[in-house]
């Protein structure tokens, strides 16, 4: 956990320098309070995975309105979906052994008062793809808490999409967030 935390924190410095004049700092994520879930569509049933180990860092002002980076990974092995079968599945068509974790780092983001737009790259399945998404802030009580949704496919991410009785799932899967800094 913690070289991930450390990988993280590398990651986020590595995306360029900083301007000295900003006081920033870095915050990490509540795992009590932050949580990704995905949702997809088979013909015969639609469904959720959940998964409240998010781990997250930002950095941004001391009072966490302006948010100048983001990185965040998920362990693929940590959705529940409440079907331990579909998981393991799910686990096995991700190649989640092989790749365990999904991540995300910002490029850039715009802060538009309670709206930021992101720019950056998310890695799943060992393959990275650049993705732009609009999230929600809110401050309260010194806790930023941002939430959102996107879409991806996951033929773009060279995953085939798991079937059942012969029948594919939707390739696109919604993945919808918050998390809470």
């Amino acid at each position: 956990m913690k070289k991930l935390i450390f990988l993280l924190a590398i990651g986020l410095m590595g995306q360029g320098a900083f301007a000295q004049d900003k006081a920033l700092m870095k915050v990490y994520a509540d795992k009590t309070q932050s949580s990704i879930t995905y949702s997809m569509n088979h013909p015969l049933h639609a469904w959720t995975g959940e998964s409240k180990d998010v781990t997250s860092i930002i950095l941004t002002d001391e009072s966490r309105k302006v948010i100048d980076k983001v990185a965040v990974s998920v362990k693929v092995a940590s959705f529940d979906s409440q079907n331990a079968n579909r998981d393991s599945h799910m686990i096995e068509t991700t190649e989640g052994i092989i790749y365990p974790n999904i991540s995300f780092a910002s490029d850039s983001i715009k802060n538009l008062n309670d709206k930021l737009k992101v720019y950056g790259t998310l890695t799943f399945h060992g393959v990275a793809q650049k993705l732009f998404f609009e999230a929600d802030k809110k401050v309260v009580n010194m806790k930023a808490e941002i939430t959102g949704d996107f879409s991806v496919k996951m033929t773009d991410y060279k995953v085939e999409p798991p079937s059942l009785m012969g029948m594919a799932t939707d390739d696109e899967i919604k993945l919808s967030f918050k998390v809470v800094y």
